[in-house]
């Protein structure tokens, strides 16, 4: 079993504008360090068994991507899935609390 590194960072101070000019919410965002050779999608999943693919990071770089809101409330948490490119492995990390305008740091290792 290979586990993902998944931890939460400070608050960040950028916004995103949403449709009414009055309701502004800090940008919640995931960063992912892929360590393995492999490229590898990236899905974020909620508690209710919602799935939403964030992207792809390549093998041995670095991956910055924009968490949906929808996601981040204060009663749930969210977990990671992480699908290697040509396997059928796919490892997921513990369950977060992740709050608006934090930063999650993803670390796939290299032995994935």
């Amino acid at each position: 079993m290979v586990a993902l590194f998944a931890t939460v960072g400070a608050c960040s101070h950028a916004t995103k504008h949403a449709r009414d000019e009055g309701d502004l919410r800090p940008t919640t965002r995931v960063h992912v360090q892929n360590r393995a050779y492999s490229d590898v999608n990236v899905y974020i999943l909620g508690d209710a068994g919602n799935r939403q693919r964030l992207g792809t990071v390549t093998g041995n770089t670095d991956g910055d991507f924009v968490i949906p809101d929808y996601f981040i409330t204060p009663a749930n948490s969210v977990r990671f899935l992480v699908e290697p490119i040509g396997s059928n492995a796919a490892p997921r990390s513990n369950s977060l609390s992740v709050q608006p305008g934090q930063t999650v740091t993803l670390e796939i290792p290299p032995n994935l």
